[in-house]
Order: structure tokens, then C-alpha cells, then sequence
């Protein structure tokens, strides 16, 4: 089945970074990353595209000069300029000390916790209280280049630029507002990158005032910051650039965001059976059989007798991982032989509530030839009569959760764990297929599952090479 989506414009030409309307080729032999990433010099477009090339710098020249970068486009020579950042800046303004609540109506307030590094972040919003009074110079204005003075140690001054993303809004006094001169390239893209490279973020780290929880970054300090910036057309040329990078991994985001949007929607009809598959000779599947899990499970409570150490934990997110590298230390006890040990394809059910799984998770070993995990979760594998990968898949689309809901309570003694007893667990009826139409169902979302994640390695892989940009194109 083919899936359409609305970046089924991106294209990957022979690993070459292309955009519908724009393509960066670029020769960067000393990024730090392979070049076969990036493709062949020259590499020919079509379309109109623009190309953009960078060449690296020659090195007995860097060692002349402190104030050249390592990557540079090749129309452009000479040192950059360094200074004190308050020579470029025309103006700086603290925002309103308003008071605000995390609801949905009013007029919003940007606050630290909004700015991410280099965009603005609006997962949480927070809204002026009822006939709160502000100040109007407090207006956000698209194109506001906001550096947040107040966070913890390792957080304080993150930047961004407000790029109109609410139709009005607020700033607060945890953030600083600057202007800059005419010197620095007028869209403050440019700026706003440097402020995201590590050297300019190791060297604000030196102002900070505080402790590690809670650090500032006084205007006075933030002034002695230098600087170091090339002419105008070179830094429009960079910050086109990097924009263009920008866009690219946005596009892969939207991307994986669609497919997995897609693959939530066609799970759950397939589990409610309004998509049904056919065989290989186009006839359809008898209907689906109601069971109970304890007729197509067998429990496991197999004990550890080999002192297997692989101490596993549901992760809801990542499945059965673990322990040690997930907490990045072991909190289980010293005594692993009372442990279940589980073996390649055994599940797990943890009763335990999490962000997104309210009812528990369960999860299939995958990761691990074997693993031992607490007693307290309830531990199977699959029978004859249902395939492995299906029943990883019907746990994951929810439908079991509807079940476990009727019979499961929360015990306020049990630590947010649900009162439901193997014997309830088990007793859960599940409606499912006969084993070829599980195999299609299984072969087509595991599928979707390798497309997501060829996506999430696209944009892992575009955040890397950027990372290596902003080392290698600024001084």
C-alpha cells in the first residue's frame, strides 16, 4: 500500500540534501561526518534549483588567523570583526512581571520555558490572568530576537526568534528583547545561530550568576560577551543557508508526524476490522474469533536459575530495555534469582500507569536474546494460534486497554500499580483473525514501523550534519 503524504515532495537524490524549489550540495570533507552522506561535488540539479557550494578553508591560513571559519563560501574572504556584543546593540528591553495561568483563553505570555534552542517551543501555554494590565511595548513583533536571562545553569541564555507563531502575544522578564544595528543582517538569523553555536554557548555559561538550578545572566554581564561576525552578505549567505537546513529537517518532522498520525488511524480500523486484508488470491479471510488472552498466552513465570543480570524495564516509549541504561544506574535489588526471566519474543505487562498508557503498557522483547524483569509485572508468550509481531501490534493499538479498564482499579495502596490479578488479565477477551490474515497484518504495520524509523534516522542524521555546521561555519 502505498502512503501519500504532504512531503512526498521530499526527495533524496543519491544522499544529496534536496528540497522541491531549493538544493544545497555540499563539499565538506572535514565535517566530521561521512561525505558519502552528502554526495558528489557539482552533482548536477534540475528544475532551476539554486545551488549553494562550501569550500573549507585552507588550513595554514586558520593558522594565521584566528578569526576565519573552517567552512566558508568561496565569494567571501578576509577576517571576521570581533567586538563586545553591546557595540551592536541598539536596544535591549526586559519583558512584564504579569501574573498568568496555564489555561486556554486570554492573551498569551512567552516565557522561558518557550524558548528552545534557536525556535520557539509551545507545548505549554500561559495566559495573562482576568484584567490583567500589560504594557503594550511588551508586544511581540515578528522577527524579535528574545535571549532568556533567567533558567537553570545548563538552560540559561537559550535564544529564539518570534516568528509570528500566535497571532499576539506577550513576552515576560525572564526575557530580554534585543534590537541589533545595523551591522548584523536584519532578519536575525544569522545571530540567532551563533548564539546556538557551542563555543557562544560555553562562553555564556562564564556569566551566569547562581547555582545550577537557578542561574542568571545580568545584562551588564551579557555585554562583555565578544563576538565575532563577518559583512553583512556573508552572513545572509549563512543564514540562508542554515534556514534552508532548517527547513529540511522540518519537512522530515512533518513527515514522521504524518506517517505515524497514519499509522494510529489505519491500526485502529484494523483492529476494529473496517479494514479487513485478503489472501494471495484476492478472497477474503474468515471473520474474527473472540478468545480469551489465556487462550492464546501462555503465562511465563519461568525464575531466574541462570543469575541472568540483563535487568530489563518497560520503557512506554522504547519497550523492554534496560535498567541500567535507561535510569543510567540499577534500581533493582542485589538478588536476581526471584526474578522472571524472559526469553527473545516473551511480553510484559506492566501495571503501572505512564504518560500515554493509562492502563499499563505491554511490550515484546525484541532488544535482548533474555532478560529478567520484577515479579510484580505479568509476564507471557504467545501460543501457536497467534503470530508474535500481530500480537505486539493489537497491545499497541489499545484495543486490550478498553478490556483491562472494566476490571482494573487504581489502589491508592499499590502505588498508582492497578488492581487487576493475573487471573482478571487473562481472563480479557480479544478479538482476533485466523494466522495468514495476522501475518498481513503484522508484515503491513511492521512496515509503517520501518518507514518511521528511516524518517527518524533522515532527521537524526540532518540535526548531526547541522550540529557540524554550526562548528565548522562560525569562528
Amino acid at each position: 500500500m502505498h502512503i501519500t503524504t504532504k512531503t512526498d515532495e521530499i526527495t533524496k537524490m543519491n544522499g544529496i540534501f534536496e528540497m522541491v524549489g531549493k538544493c544545497v550540495v555540499v563539499d565538506t570533507p572535514n565535517l566530521g561526518v561521512s561525505t558519502a552522506q552528502f554526495g558528489r561535488i557539482n552533482r548536477q540539479t534540475e528544475c532551476g534549483l539554486t545551488i549553494i557550494k562550501v569550500q573549507t578553508t585552507n588550513r595554514k591560513q586558520m593558522k594565521q588567523h584566528n578569526n576565519i571559519p573552517q567552512l566558508r563560501f568561496p565569494e567571501f574572504d578576509g577576517e571576521w570583526e570581533e567586538r563586545p556584543i553591546k557595540n551592536i546593540i541598539s536596544d535591549a528591553r526586559l519583558g512584564g512581571n504579569y501574573r498568568n495561568l496555564e489555561i486556554s483563553k486570554g492573551l498569551p505570555l512567552i516565557k522561558m520555558g518557550n524558548i528552545g534552542r534557536g525556535k520557539i517551543i509551545l507545548d505549554k501555554k500561559y495566559f495573562l490572568q482576568e484584567k490583567e494590565e500589560y504594557n503594550e511595548n511588551d508586544i511581540l513583533k515578528d522577527g524579535d530576537f528574545l535571549f532568556n536571562t533567567r533558567n537553570t545553569l545548563e538552560l540559561v541564555g537559550k535564544v529564539a526568534i518570534w516568528q509570528d507563531e500566535l497571532p499576539l502575544a506577550l513576552y515576560n522578564s525572564n526575557l530580554l528583547r534585543i534590537t541589533f544595528n545595523d551591522e548584523i543582517e536584519s532578519t536575525n538569523r544569522f545571530i540567532n545561530y551563533l548564539f546556538n553555536t557551542y563555543s557562544t554557548i560555553k562562553s555564556l555559561r562564564r556569566f551566569a550568576i547562581g547555582t545550577t538550578s537557578v542561574a542568571a545572566i545580568y545584562s551588564r554581564d551579557l555585554y562583555k560577551l565578544k563576538v565575532k561576525f563577518p559583512t553583512l552578505p556573508e552572513q545572509q549567505k549563512i543564514a540562508h543557508f542554515l534556514t534552508a537546513v532548517d527547513k529540511r529537517i522540518q519537512l522530515l518532522t512533518r513527515k514522521k508526524e504524518q506517517l505515524e498520525l497514519y499509522k494510529k488511524g489505519t491500526m485502529q480500523k484494523i483492529f476494529n476490522r473496517q479494514i479487513r486484508f485478503k489472501d494471495e488470491k484476492g478472497r477474503e479471510f474468515p471473520e474474527w474469533e473472540e478468545k480469551k488472552l489465556g487462550e492464546v498466552f501462555d503465562r511465563v513465570t519461568r525464575k531466574n536459575t541462570e543469575n541472568n543480570n540483563n535487568v530489563l524495564t518497560i520503557s512506554a516509549q522504547n519497550g523492554l530495555v534496560n535498567q541500567l541504561l535507561y535510569f543510567n544506574n540499577s534500581v533493582s535489588g542485589k538478588d536476581l534469582q526471584g526474578y522472571y526471566l524472559l526469553e527473545k519474543g516473551d511480553f510484559a505487562y506492566n501495571r503501572s500507569y505512564s504518560r500515554g498508557y493509562p492502563m499499563g503498557a505491554t511490550k515484546r522483547l525484541k532488544n535482548y536474546t533474555k532478560g529478567v524483569v520484577s515479579t510484580l509485572y505479568i509476564c507471557f508468550r504467545s501460543k501457536r494460534c497467534i503470530e508474535g509481531g500481530f500480537a505486539e501490534k493489537m497491545f499497541e493499538s489499545g484495543v486490550v486497554n478498553k478490556e483491562i479498564y472494566k476490571v482494573a482499579q487504581e489502589g491508592a495502596r499499590n502505588h498508582g500499580l492497578l488492581n487487576i490479578g493475573v487471573g482478571d488479565y487473562f481472563a480479557i477477551r480479544v478479538v482476533i483473525p485466523t494466522l495468514p490474515e495476522q501475518q498481513k497484518i503484522a508484515q503491513f504495520l511492521t512496515a509503517l514501523d520501518k518507514k518511521i524509523a528511516h524518517t527518524t534516522g533522515e532527521i537524526e542524521k540532518m540535526k548531526e550534519w547541522k550540529r557540524g555546521l554550526l562548528q565548522k561555519l562560525f569562528v
